[in-house]
């Protein structure tokens, strides 16, 4: 393991899916506790890119490092890596025959992390924690969106991951329940959790982010701060793009 000086280090990354080269080389690198939110137009790479970081999508060329593990190694257990990096995708991925609190429980009592009774003490308290106490005993069903996907929050804490990855967490939610899911997601950034959230949320972007990526035709065309990139875009397309979401 080499020495970790960025939680992830990204270097010359590239991703074709057949003749389509959808990641041009990235080089991006985020430090522990640093929240990082991924604008940009559809098609553009950003999800891509978010499920390179823990190999969900096979890497083509260059490196991902995460925690000083090179992901591209073949000797790398990857496993053990995904174990610390938690996940929330667009669609929630309930068990929908499960209750809530199986859902959570799964992942810790399937990796033998503690007793079945230490599994549901922590799912109960994460659920406190997304505001669904309530909600243990019920199924997927009977929850709205925005519920469910807090749902989907609390079972991938649940491995207590010290890497939180979002890809448009709220885009498939009707606009009133965007807010409870952004919620959640501020108080994660307020403990300081690393995190990299591909949104479409500009607002919700400008005021969480340490710092903010814009990605374009699968290439990192400029990042800085919010005050910056919101504020004062250098590149053209940047100023085109935020002209028609903002």
């Amino acid at each position: 393991m080499s020495t970790v000086t960025s939680k992830i280090s990204v270097r010359g990354l590239r991703k074709s899916f057949g003749a389509n080269e959808v990641l041009k080389g990235l080089d991006v690198e985020i430090a522990e506790g640093e929240v990082v939110c991924v604008i940009g137009p559809s098609g553009s790479g950003k999800s891509t890119f978010l499920r390179c970081l823990n190999k969900l999508d096979d890497i083509t060329s260059g490196t991902v490092i995460v925690d000083g593990f090179d992901l591209t190694d073949k000797t790398v257990n990857l496993n053990e890596v995904r174990q610390h990096i938690g996940m929330v995708f667009q669609h929630f991925n309930l068990f929908p025959h499960m209750t809530v609190l199986q859902n959570i429980m799964l992942a810790p009592v399937e990796l033998k992390r503690g007793s079945k009774a230490d599994a549901r003490a922590t799912a109960l308290k994460l659920l406190e924690r997304v505001g669904l106490a309530d909600k243990a005993d019920a199924r997927p069903a009977q929850l709205s969106g925005g519920q469910k996907q807090r749902v989907a929050i609390a079972r991938s804490l649940a491995v207590n991951p010290d890497i939180m990855l979002f890809d448009e967490a709220t885009s498939a939610l009707d606009p009133e329940m965007v807010g409870e899911v952004l919620q959640v997601i501020r108080d994660l950034a307020a403990e300081g959790m690393t995190m990299v959230v591909v949104t479409h949320e500009m607002g919700f972007a400008r005021e969480v982010a340490d710092r903010v990526i814009f990605m374009a035709d699968g290439l990192v065309v400029e990042e800085g701060t919010p005050a910056e990139l919101f504020g004062n875009p250098q590149h053209v397309r940047t100023q085109d793009f935020l002209s028609k979401v903002l």
